[in-house]
């Protein structure tokens, strides 16, 4: 189960001998189910057109002929299609299958955002009952919720990258979203191996924070950095107030259904941004280690790693998500490593380089010395342990060796992505000679690049200790 605590010892080598200590800092790992650890049984699906047989769960959504509304149009003025209705949404029949089969129905649309324009979409999952309202759902042994993302692995060519990162985080954080391996059936088209993934929301065995309080404007609350123009409910926030997040804004995404207020929105407003004010004033206004008092300190340390370590270099600028339990402290949740591990699309990132040392939150983080060495420290416990290079080879190897066979039927269904004859800019890396021409050359490339990535890291990680430095900081002002 998520949240329950494993105590780990950790290897420290002293004059060549290996002593077991326990250090606070390694002590705090979650229990993390790993869907290719789990045992398997094949079962066989009837398609429109052949019988699937796999051994990972399937999911075949019927959408009775709709158009499915969420892609991006590249017209005069960019826009989302809508469904024949002109609706941003369908609702459409839905069965799983894993031992055994439970229909249900849905609202489905394409989700996310240069993914839009991949051939391979991915798309938005929520579960309603025939009155449209909510209906909660347990799923592939993941906690029961409506609302679920359908990640289609396009750019990704391994299928991987998500599946290893948000287990991992899932080890290590308060949070991080449950995801596994499905198999997709659309109106009886087999449409390859997707990520099933929990949504950052508020929910029992997601963000669990509680209710407001009837008739109270304080509340808990979850917020996102992201794109401005996707976002429904953007904060007026100090960090979108001092340009310090452009382009990007702060948006609300909990409170925003029944429980949404005004008075609501404007607490969590002068909350945040009484909590970055705050940060904004390090190191002139605060005491020494006041930082502790605001955010869960691990936290922010094994987002760092984790997204250092994948060289995610949207983290901190897109989809970074923080919630604040209103008796707790700030907390990031990691989401996204599509483009991680040099899988950006426009722009190639090398091994080298920090991507975080100047994003919104740890930029400020980062000139705290005590901060600086809790961050390092926590680095060489988590490559001796949960991050080591065995570790993460054997979880490549492994995950490989589950998906089996569903690999070869993905490649199948989308050999347009290992073939360079077919090459466009919006379903291929950039320049063309970036694209692997097979699944065993995507591979490759991406462990090449993460073991490269790790020793850099192994090699550079004291230079953080610069950054907290006062010859690094002492032009800042406070105001």
């Amino acid at each position: 189960m998520k949240g329950r605590i494993a105590y780990v010892l950790v290897p420290v080598i002293i004059l060549g001998l290996a002593l077991f200590v326990s250090l606070t800092q390694s002590e705090h790992y979650y229990n993390r189910t790993y869907q290719h650890e789990q045992s398997t049984q094949s079962q066989t699906i009837s398609l429109e057109a052949a019988e699937l047989t796999t051994h990972l769960p399937v999911i075949s959504v019927d959408t009775r002929n709709q158009t499915i509304p969420g892609a991006l149009l590249l017209t005069p003025t960019t826009h989302y299609q809508l469904s024949e209705e002109g609706l941003s949404e369908i609702n459409v029949d839905v069965s799983l299958f894993d031992e055994e089969e439970v229909k249900a129905k849905a609202m489905f649309r394409v989700r996310g955002n240069s993914s839009r324009l991949f051939e391979k979409k991915s798309y938005a999952l929520s579960f309603v009952n025939d009155d449209f309202t909510d209906r909660e759902l347990e799923v592939f042994g993941m906690e029961q919720d409506n609302n679920w993302a359908l990640h289609g692995p396009a750019l990704d060519r391994t299928l991987l990258r998500n599946y290893l990162a948000m287990n991992l985080s899932g080890e290590l954080m308060p949070y991080a979203p449950d995801v596994r391996f499905v198999e997709l059936i659309i109106d009886g088209s087999y449409e390859g191996v997707y990520l099933m993934m929990e949504t950052v929301s508020k929910g029992e065995g997601r963000v669990d924070i509680p209710t407001p309080e009837p008739n109270s404007r304080m509340t808990s609350y979850i917020v996102e950095i992201d794109r401005a123009e996707k976002l429904a409910f953007p904060l007026n926030d100090f960090l979108v107030d001092t340009y310090r997040v452009y382009p990007s804004v702060t948006e609300l995404t909990y409170p925003t259904d029944q429980q949404y207020s005004e008075a609501r929105f404007k607490f969590i407003d002068e909350d945040f941004s009484k909590f970055a004010k705050k940060l904004y004033q390090i190191p002139y206004a605060s005491e020494p280690n006041e930082y502790k008092d605001w955010i869960d300190e691990t936290a922010f340390y094994d987002y760092f790693i984790i997204n250092e370590l994948f060289r995610n270099v949207d983290a901190g600028y897109y989809s970074t998500y923080f919630y604040r339990n209103l008796r707790g402290k700030l907390t990031p949740v990691v989401w996204d490593f599509n483009n991680s591990l040099n899988n950006y699309q426009e722009v190639t990132f090398d091994e080298t380089g920090f991507s975080l040392v100047e994003a919104p939150i740890f930029e400020q983080l980062l000139i705290e010395e005590r901060f600086v060495e809790g961050l390092i420290d926590r680095y060489h416990v988590l490559r001796a342990s949960k991050l080591s290079d065995d570790r993460l080879k054997n979880l490549i190897d492994d995950s490989v060796a589950y998906l089996g066979e569903a690999v070869t039927r993905n490649n199948a269904r989308w050999g347009l992505y290992f073939d360079l004859s077919q090459y466009n800019t919006d379903d291929f890396l950039q320049p063309i000679e970036r694209n692997p021409t097979s699944y065993e050359a995507a591979l490759s490339q991406m462990e090449d690049y993460l073991f490269a990535r790790s020793k850099w890291l192994d090699e550079h990680i004291d230079v953080l200790n610069q950054y907290s430095h006062p010859s690094r900081h002492s032009f800042h002002s406070v105001k």
